[in-house]
Formats: C-alpha cells, sequence, structure tokens
C-alpha cells in the first residue's frame, strides 16, 4: 500500500511540473530532443553558477537558456559549434527561444549562425514566439513606395520619414567598427550631424534590432555598443 500511495505522490508531482512548462518545451520532451532526469536535492545545492561557454549545451532547453547570456554574436557562434548540437536540437533550441527558422535556413551551418544572429535579442525565453526574418537590404526597403503602411519587422529598420537618409551608412559603420573607444565612436557621431532616421540606418547596417522606439540618444548608445563596445569587451581591451 505504501508502494502505491509513492506512486500515485510521485505521478502527482510529475504533472504538476509538466503543468508549469511551456508548450514547446512538452513538444520538445514528445518528440525526444529533450530528456528529463531526476537531480537529488543535494546534488541540486551543490551547483553553481558557470560561465555558459566553459559548459557548452547541445540540450535545447539549457542552450536557450545560455544563449541570451552571451555578449556577442561570434560568443554565440563558439558556444554552438563547442555544443555540436544536432539539426533537430538546433531547430528545438529556435523553438525554446521563440524563433522562427525560415524556410531557407536548412543545413546545421545554417542555423548555427541563425541563432547566433537572432539569439541574443531575446532577452526573456519565455515571450510568446514571433516570427524573425533576415533583414533586408535597406535600399530595396527604401525603394518600396508602400513600406509606410506595413508595420517594420525587427530586422527590417525602416527610417521614420520611410526614406533612404543621404549619408553613407554603410561607410559610417564600417568607420565605426575600426574605432578604438565609444567616447572616440561619440565623437564621429556628433560630426556626422545624423538624424534619428540615419541612425536608424546605421543601426540596420550593424544588424541591431528593436531599437526604432528608442529616444535618439539611447539609440547612439546602443550603435556605439554595438560597433565598438562589445568587440572591445569581447578582447578584454574596453575603454570608458
Amino acid at each position: 500500500m505504501s508502494d502505491l500511495k509513492s506512486y500515485v505522490s510521485l505521478q502527482a508531482r510529475l504533472f504538476d511540473f509538466l503543468a508549469q512548462q511551456e508548450e514547446s518545451t512538452l513538444q520538445a520532451i514528445a518528440d525526444g530532443t529533450l530528456r528529463l532526469t531526476v537531480t537529488g536535492a543535494d546534488d541540486v545545492s551543490r551547483e553553481t553558477p558557470v560561465d555558459p561557454l566553459e559548459s557548452p549545451s547541445s540540450e535545447p532547453v539549457q542552450a536557450a537558456r545560455d544563449l541570451p547570456k552571451l555578449d556577442s554574436r561570434s560568443d554565440r557562434r563558439i558556444y554552438l559549434n563547442a555544443a555540436k548540437p544536432t539539426v533537430a536540437e538546433l531547430k528545438a533550441t529556435a523553438r525554446n527561444l521563440g524563433i522562427k527558422i525560415t524556410s531557407g535556413v536548412r543545413l546545421r551551418d545554417d542555423l548555427i549562425e541563425y541563432l547566433a544572429v537572432h539569439a541574443g535579442d531575446r532577452d526573456d525565453v519565455s515571450r510568446p514566439e514571433h516570427e524573425i526574418r533576415p533583414r533586408a537590404p535597406l535600399a530595396a526597403v527604401a525603394d518600396k513606395p508602400d513600406v509606410s503602411r506595413r508595420s517594420p519587422t525587427p530586422e527590417t529598420l525602416v527610417p521614420d520619414d520611410d526614406r533612404k537618409p543621404a549619408v553613407d551608412v554603410a561607410a559610417i559603420a564600417s568607420h565605426l567598427r575600426e574605432l578604438e573607444t565609444e567616447s572616440d565612436g561619440a565623437a564621429y557621431l556628433d560630426a556626422q550631424r545624423l538624424d534619428k532616421a540615419a541612425l536608424l540606418a546605421v543601426a540596420a547596417e550593424l544588424q541591431l534590432t528593436r531599437v526604432t522606439r528608442l529616444s535618439q540618444r539611447e539609440l547612439k548608445k546602443r550603435v556605439l555598443y554595438q560597433a565598438i563596445g562589445a568587440r572591445r569587451k569581447f578582447a578584454g581591451l574596453r575603454k570608458w
């Protein structure tokens, strides 16, 4: 009788645990890409935080937790290559991050690059999924007369006035990447006298996402960090 009670109690705990999981996690368990393990309380208490790069995981749920913590696309690429996930595991990781893989991304290397680019934009993996499409060339967006009637996707940053800025955004982005400090970059941007539309275009060139609602001041900070700060932080050389 006591064995039956223990079994029923265990089943109740299992069902309670599953009820708290997201649909994507349950699907991953059902199709075999995610496995449940039992960990003793003593083992949990001994766990200490580790750098994701020091312990890369191909397990989709763990990878989905680790990737947004990495500062740069390069770090995320290193993590995924070291973890050696399968195509199925990469797709499951994307589902857990709420990222929909486009139909043209099928090969393992392409999936790794796609996740390296987009996983850093997912600060909360519990958010509802939304489709992320490859960034369209800025010139192609500006040439379409009906762009203003569509909401821009995270990767297609459209200037507020629906016109291509009369500046060479590619040259500006390239020059920012060559500068040594963010203060040098700020001085360079001030000299260019860019309005918000032009800064959005530079942000698109740097593949920044979800910045259209930022103030011009915050947008400038994000551009400088993306072009200079993140790179130097990864190299251990960042100057303030």
